[in-house]
């Protein structure tokens, strides 16, 4: 009988202490990049121009290593990955205006990929 009455205030306390995920919580978006740079001088003018854009569109860079190695695959010098609201708000910002005018500079200058892409949202418990 105790063992049943441990068992049932321990399930009441996990799900109380539980975070509640709502059912149609959104995913973050996520764009992350994966290159080598060939070229420092454009790379140094596509930063400047791109740096300080995330954060009007709602983003935020969690990840930007300039001498990531690759554990797997071929290895990459730069890792950068930015956390935006949705997948609409990151590819917002990568097809802005702004960001367009600074990709071009990136592009000249690394070689590597780009991707856009929804985050996991845990369901319903």
């Amino acid at each position: 009988m105790k063992k049943i009455a441990f068992g049932a205030a321990a399930a009441i306390a996990l799900t109380l202490t539980t975070t509640p995920y709502a059912q149609d919580s959104q995913a973050p978006g996520y764009m992350i990049a994966n290159y080598t740079i060939k070229d420092q001088a454009g790379y140094n003018k596509y930063m400047e121009e791109a740096g300080p854009l995330a954060p009007k569109f709602g983003g935020k860079i969690i990840v930007f290593n300039l001498n990531a190695t690759a554990v797997e695959g071929e290895p990459k010098k730069v890792m950068a990955i930015a956390e935006f609201p949705s997948v609409a708000d990151a590819q917002r910002f990568y097809n802005s205006p702004e960001y367009t005018a600074a990709r071009k500079f990136r592009v000249a200058s690394t070689e590597g990929s780009v991707i856009i892409t929804e985050g996991f949202v845990p369901p319903k418990q």
